[in-house]
């Protein structure tokens, strides 16, 4: 038996190009979704990247706050050594009213009262600092007026005013700020 070809040769090269068209088509469709899959993949990685980069901005960001901080902290801190030698130098000459000053605090200061500064004007003697609980059951509040009392006992000072004291907090401790003008006799 013979096998006849009823096909135009016009039929047969349309039928080819259809083909090729679908094998074309199909390795277009193919060639999209993987580089649909491979963006997608990039996509994905560069958001994970780029959320681990804010995160290490923001913790350098902190860094730097906190080094700023610590730097400004650090100017205010002044040199020990230096505060000593000036208050050694103001005790060996005792002929001087300053001298009178400091030795009544150094022996009336109570040990969770802090002196922040001194200003010596005249008769007028201003003092700023802060007062902190202490171990036994004595309050911030109540060490300032400790202090306070003890010198009006020291009999240097005409007067001892309070001319402020202020709860607030230093070093994660509530403490009370305070300011004492004392006139001297």
């Amino acid at each position: 038996m013979n096998q006849m070809n009823f096909l135009t040769k016009e039929y047969k090269n349309r039928l080819e190009i259809e083909e090729h068209f679908r094998k074309c088509f199909g390795i277009f469709i193919m060639v999209f979704a993987v580089l649909y899959v491979v963006s997608f993949g990039i996509g994905r990685i560069e958001n994970s990247v780029q959320k681990k980069i804010n995160i290490e901005n923001a913790a350098i960001a902190e860094n730097n706050r906190r080094i700023k901080q610590l730097t400004i902290d650090s100017k205010k801190e002044t040199n020990l050594d230096v505060k000593i030698e000036i208050i050694e130098d103001i005790f060996s000459q005792k002929n001087l009213r300053v001298s009178e000053i400091f030795r009544s605090l150094e022996g009336n200061i109570p040990k969770n009262v802090w002196i922040r500064s001194l200003v010596y004007e005249g008769k007028e003697v201003r003092i700023k600092g802060f007062s902190f609980k202490d171990h036994e059951s004595k309050s911030s509040e109540k060490n300032a007026y400790y202090f306070e009392e003890r010198m009006l006992d020291s009999e240097v000072y005409r007067s001892v005013t309070l001319n402020y004291l202020k709860k607030s907090s230093k070093y994660g401790e509530k403490i009370n700020e305070f300011e004492y003008i004392l006139v001297l006799e």
